[in-house]
């Protein structure tokens, strides 16, 4: 049976701006997510991560991690 504390995939759907990761895949500890994410800041995105105590485990056991983005919202007095 599933433990029902978990929001993520237990208590609701993942959104589509949801991302998440199991940790054998090792992008936590890898920079190429930490490049992708700078990446998304520079082009406006704004990307939290999920606290853990919202995710469930994997099928071994694992803790998931997990990333919201979303757009910033353009500023419409902004002239530039």
């Amino acid at each position: 049976m599933e433990n029902p504390r978990y929001i993520v995939t237990n208590i609701r759907e993942q959104h589509d701006n949801e991302f998440i990761f199991g940790v054998g895949e090792r992008v936590v500890a890898c920079k190429e997510i930490d490049r992708l994410f700078r990446f998304l800041r520079d082009e406006g995105y704004q990307v939290k991560y999920i606290d853990k105590r919202s995710l469930p485990n994997d099928n071994n056991g694992n803790n998931l991690v997990g990333w919201t983005i979303q757009k910033y919202k353009e500023n419409e007095n902004d002239d530039c």
